[in-house]
């Protein structure tokens, strides 16, 4: 078989499948042969398929591309760069710099991306180690903008951000995502205004949550609440303070003191959080 470009051969980082639908992407964890993703931690050959011979590359500051034209691999190089971009900015991590370029594979359409990687049907993508897994489609740049903040948001964070961390992280993707595709965008603010805000999940449940238990109506409604939690935060606290509330989590701050030490004035608890949110998509 095959394999991917030897600089994916990385510590791994946990494999995130993006679930697609005309309208939005979401990610589950997967097990590789019986094993969590996220439990694997030591450097490993990608268990995936690459492309074809023939396949073009593109290299930018700070990604690889690999699509089957020389024009496409641009293009989404491109493309990447832009989200990159914004994300960074959106995130607050000016002064972050990632450990070696992003690997970004574009499979020519869903049915090569999912014989050769073996992910399930329902499978829009995956962000695994320093890579993105894709294939073209109407969904690719709904996808790009929420795997993209997964590689940035898990690379930066480390190997052992805490499982209880994993609804800022999804909700940072949700609002990258929205931020880049106005599709997503309509279909997050349409579950906001008619499924969220006259019943909103309680932050105790939305938490600990685990999407995949869930209908797929819980499903949704739980993705389109942390990408409005974690994009309210971001754009009331402003970009800096959330990096440095991001920066005092990774170094093992509880939630609630990260939040007090970071928004003075703003927010003590998460709770605090919780009920100025409420106030606001419900006004």
């Amino acid at each position: 078989m095959k394999k991917l470009h030897a600089s994916l051969h990385s510590p791994l980082l946990p494999l995130c499948l993006c679930a697609a639908s005309a309208f939005f992407s979401a990610c589950v964890d997967v097990q590789i042969d019986g094993t969590p993703a996220s439990a694997l931690s030591q450097p490993a050959e990608s268990p995936f398929e690459g492309l074809d011979p023939g396949y073009k590359n593109h290299e930018t500051a700070h990604f690889a591309v690999q699509a089957y034209s020389s024009d496409s691999a641009a293009n989404y190089a491109s493309l990447c760069e832009e989200n990159y971009t914004r994300i960074m900015q959106d995130l607050g991590l000016y002064s972050f710099v990632p450990a070696r370029p992003y690997n970004v594979v574009i499979y020519r359409d869903a049915e090569e991306f999912h014989r050769k990687t073996k992910q399930p049907d329902w499978s829009g993508g995956a962000a695994y180690g320093n890579a993105l897994l894709l294939y073209e489609g109407e969904t690719l740049k709904a996808t790009i903008g929420h795997e993209m903040t997964h590689l940035v948001f898990n690379e930066f964070m480390g190997l052992s951000q805490a499982e209880s961390l994993r609804w800022l992280n999804e909700g940072a993707a949700v609002y990258e995502e929205s931020r880049s595709n106005q599709t997503s965008a309509a279909f997050y603010s349409e579950g906001l205004r008619l499924g969220i805000a006259p019943n909103p999940i309680p932050f105790s449940q939305m938490v600990n949550l685990v999407p995949q238990s869930e209908s797929l109506r819980g499903v949704d409604r739980w993705y389109t609440q942390v990408g409005s939690v974690t994009g309210f935060m971001i754009k009331q606290g402003g970009s800096f303070s959330f990096s440095i509330f991001l920066s005092k989590l990774k170094d093992g701050a509880a939630m609630d003191k990260a939040l007090a030490e970071t928004y003075t004035g703003m927010w003590k608890t998460l709770a605090d959080v919780e009920k100025s949110w409420k106030l606001e998509i419900q006004r």
